[in-house]
């Protein structure tokens, strides 16, 4: 009796261990169908709608300086583009906060970077969502897991900037000095890898708002350089034969007011948000309420993905034919 007493618990013992293996195997195939649904199959390049993306950054540019100064390139962009010069950032209107928002899609008490100074190691408030690199996903981290042979590049003006990109995930995140040296290492990266993603970021927009102030002529001025940067960018791609197959951002983290920002006066908050390229409706303004952290979701659905469920953003499908 014993002998079958214990035969017979071996077995349930058995049994139940098959039971909950053919649990997990079935939650890990739902998990791992749930990855590959989210990423919509993503070597397919047919979900995408188009091959190429450009993020142009000018950091401290208002859309009242847009007002003052001379751009033809950017009025160019809006003319062949969907655009709106009422987009809003977010509060703190700071740099840090601002940028982590555009490439993540959230707001400051999601992603949790809260000043210019953030780092992944010393980070104070843990993000609601993390990824693989311990901070909420930025676009770049989720076009590498969603795309992982797409060619991906960063470079920035302003250092700190490369912060807030995971490490690793994209083929080249570099800093430059210069205004210039940035455009240029970007426009190099374009012509020679005719990239997935490329982010560039320009700082010397916010440089003279704070040395001469946000409505002075030194500002304009910058706005004007900005633009005429904007045009060796467009020029670029048109000679790497990449225009037809991209669409163009021009975006700012903020304006200003006298010599500083991080309040939420309407110079400090409103900023202009141009799309133009492939398959972007023409001399289109975007009259319904746009937020600077609509950029990340709007580049994930171009790619053919979408992203996690606690961004604050919403990809601006209306400036889009269908």
């Amino acid at each position: 009796m014993v002998i079958k007493w214990g035969k017979k618990c071996f077995e349930l013992l058995v049994m139940t261990q098959l039971k909950r293996m053919k649990k997990y195997l079935i939650l890990s195939m739902i998990a791992g169908v749930g990855l590959l649904i989210s990423c919509q199959n993503n070597t397919e390049r047919s979900f995408r709608k188009a091959s190429h993306v450009l993020v142009i950054g000018i950091d401290g540019m208002g859309s009242h300086g847009l007002e003052m100064a001379n751009t033809p390139h950017l009025d160019e962009l809006m003319e062949n583009g969907a655009w709106s010069t009422d987009a809003r950032t977010i509060l703190p209107s700071k740099s840090g906060p601002a940028w982590s928002s555009m490439i993540t899609g959230a707001t400051v008490e999601k992603h949790g970077v809260g000043d210019n100074g953030w780092t992944v190691e010393g980070k104070k408030l843990e993000p609601v969502f993390k990824g693989e690199h311990d901070m909420f996903p930025t676009i770049f981290g989720e076009i590498r897991r969603c795309l992982p042979e797409a060619e991906v590049g960063a470079f920035y003006h302003w250092s700190k900037l490369g912060n807030f990109i995971e490490k690793g995930v994209c083929n080249v995140s570099e800093p430059g000095n210069s205004e210039s040296i940035a455009t240029e290492m970007a426009c190099d990266f374009l012509s020679e890898k005719q990239p997935d993603f490329t982010f560039v970021h320009l700082d010397h927009v916010d440089h003279a708002g704070h040395h001469g102030g946000y409505r002075s002529a030194e500002y304009s001025k910058a706005i004007e350089r900005a633009d005429s940067l904007v045009g060796v960018f467009t020029g670029k791609l048109k000679e790497a034969g990449m225009m037809e197959e991209t669409v163009v951002f021009v975006v700012s983290d903020h304006g200003g007011i006298e010599t500083g920002h991080g309040g939420s006066h309407p110079d400090e908050m409103i900023v202009p948000f141009i799309i133009s390229g492939k398959g972007v409706k023409k001399g289109y303004k975007i009259e319904h309420p746009v937020f600077i952290y609509d950029l990340a979701p709007t580049v994930a659905w171009l790619f053919g993905f979408e992203l996690n469920d606690w961004i604050t953003g919403a990809p601006l499908v209306n400036a889009f034919q269908n």
